[in-house]
């Protein structure tokens, strides 16, 4: 039985790296879409800053999803998980979302919330690195 659900884990990852794969490369011909269409519109050469914005989010969307991929494919290939790269991960989601946050709009405790979020990642990261840094980052991993 667990024979089977291993061997099911193991086609799912691999569609969604497949997925994930497609998702990137549709995001990064978006990205070049979208700058070459503004630059040729009036006034030529100029971006607009809501464009750069959306560039700057695309990007960040683009990377977490390398980092996602290369977490699906230790996955696969050692059958572990890199804790130290999962708080990468969830810091580039993090700063993704206090770049693109219209904080013009928030209650004052959303900011505080977003700072204690990002602190506790950065003591997980520093906790992984600590514990760990005699080992190439590829070798910390969870079985």
């Amino acid at each position: 039985m667990l024979k089977v659900i291993d061997y099911i884990e193991k086609i799912i990852i691999r569609v969604l790296i497949m997925v994930l794969l497609l998702t990137i490369a549709l995001g990064t011909c978006e990205i070049g879409r979208i700058l070459i269409l503004d630059i040729m519109t009036p006034p030529y050469g100029l971006l607009d800053i809501s464009t750069v914005f959306d560039t700057f989010g695309i990007v960040l969307v683009i990377l977490i999803g390398l980092e996602l991929l290369k977490s699906m494919k230790m996955f696969l290939t050692e059958d572990r998980v890199n804790p130290q790269l999962v708080a990468e991960v969830a810091m580039i989601a993090l700063c993704n979302k206090i770049i693109t946050l219209d904080a013009t709009h928030l209650p004052g405790t959303v900011p505080l919330g977003i700072a204690a979020l990002l602190l506790a990642l950065s003591a997980a990261y520093f906790v992984f690195w600590w514990v760990n840094k005699e080992k190439p980052a590829d070798k910390i991993c969870i079985e």
